[in-house]
């Protein structure tokens, strides 16, 4: 089967309502079995590539995303473009588990001062959504998305988490909040070409296919409760929490031009390429926090070495293939029984360590005592050396000495 024809037909979408019904032709001609190639891909998947930009919004110089010489500071920039499917389409625009790769990467990259995502999408499926949508809201790397046209559904659910979202003319269309599930009955067309359907459970299979059979046969509801009730509430959640200033009636599935988006807290503002570039470099940690952030980062690497290198000594591991051994289960018990000896040990010294400081203290009081001993000597004798006025010499063996040869004079 046509891998698009299967992805149309088998998933829960996020998607405007506008773009839903542009796809009945695409059903209609991958249904009678004609071909899409003709149609150039190859531009749609190069303007789907992520890169990087470091200078200026003035003067941005362009690096490929892998390059290993990206400067310090620079920006990633990932467009999300077109129908959003969890995989690449084939010569078509990258799915949505290869922008996730891109937002870790770029998070992990201590070059990597802000990402920038552009935008233009009508939403896409469910499957994957969730996954790349919590990524960018728990990005330790600051995120703008700008939306060049459209962010609808799935699209702005992924965006919602950014730091500042910015929209590039007053129609540009965002919202479309909702859950929705194209079911395509073909059964009556392929019946009147004498096709029969057979279908076959297993007697403990009685809930299978339940949901979707009922919908067949026009009662929704256990398909809208079971999936898509539940798809949307997480849909909901994360957007009311990503973006706490949300008017919530902006949660029923309207589309909003951009003005009113503002006014309603979807976005932030309208602004050009060129200032939402600027506002990405305006982002990240000042240069001391950033060499603060790399000498962890290279601490962490050498603690980890150190480790590795306490390792191969225990057990004499030969460094040139240390990569390759494996610790077996003795080999891993001694090193427990290792470590938990060292952690008695740790535990020991540190009562004996405690012991130390209480004993330090108590001396410590001690010497305090005295000390108030002393000055309490030295103020007592200061009052009796005021007592008796002397010439310089020790007041009171003189005042005594003057009575005496007062008395011999007499």
């Amino acid at each position: 089967m046509n891998p698009i024809l299967t992805e149309l037909l088998s998933n829960a979408w996020l998607i405007s309502s506008e773009r839903k019904s542009a796809y009945a032709s695409l059903l209609l001609s991958l249904m009678k079995g004609e071909s899409l190639s003709d149609s150039d891909s190859s531009f749609a998947r190069e303007r789907n590539r992520s890169f990087v930009i470091c200078g200026s919004a003035e003067q941005p110089q362009r690096f490929g995303y892998t390059d290993a010489s990206i400067p310090e500071g620079s920006v990633a920039v990932i467009p999300i473009r077109s129908e959003i499917l969890k995989y690449d389409q084939p010569c078509g625009p990258r799915g949505s588990q290869s922008i996730l790769g891109d937002v870790k990467q770029a998070d992990q990259n201590p070059n990597i001062r802000s990402i920038l995502l552009i935008v233009d999408s009508p939403g896409g499926q469910v499957t994957g959504t969730d996954l790349l949508a919590d990524a960018i809201a728990k990005c330790e790397t600051p995120v703008v998305a700008y939306i060049e046209g459209m962010a609808a559904s799935a699209a702005y659910w992924i965006i919602s988490g950014a730091r500042r979202i910015i929209a590039s003319s007053d129609l540009d269309r965002i919202g479309s909040i909702g859950t929705m599930l194209l079911v395509e009955d073909l059964k009556p067309a392929l019946e009147k070409l004498g096709v029969k359907f057979h279908e076959i459970y297993a007697s403990l299979s009685t809930d299978k296919n339940q949901d979707f059979n009922q919908a067949m046969e026009g009662d929704y509801d256990p398909l809208r409760k079971n999936m898509l009730d539940v798809i949307n509430g997480k849909f909901l959640s994360m957007i009311k929490t990503n973006r706490p200033g949300l008017d919530e009636s902006t949660l029923t599935g309207k589309s909003y031009f951009a003005q009113e988006a503002i006014r309603l807290g979807l976005i932030d503002e309208i602004g050009s390429y060129e200032s939402a570039l600027e506002a990405a470099f305006s982002f990240g940690p000042s240069p001391l926090v950033q060499a603060i952030s790399n000498e962890t980062k290279i601490h962490q690497t050498m603690k980890i070495k150190q480790t590795w290198k306490a390792i191969q000594g225990f057990f004499k591991l030969d460094p040139a293939t240390l990569e390759t051994q494996e610790l077996s289960v003795d080999q891993m018990q001694q090193l427990n029984d290792k470590l938990d000896s060292m952690a008695q040990t740790n535990e020991q010294l540190e009562q004996a360590l405690q012991s130390e400081k209480q004993a330090h203290e108590a001396t410590l009081a001690e010497l305090r005592e005295l000390q108030a001993q002393d000055a309490t000597r030295e103020t007592v004798a200061a009052k009796l050396s005021d007592s008796f006025p002397g010439d310089g010499k020790d007041p009171v063996v003189y005042a005594h000495d003057k009575i005496a040869d007062e008395f011999c004079a007499q």
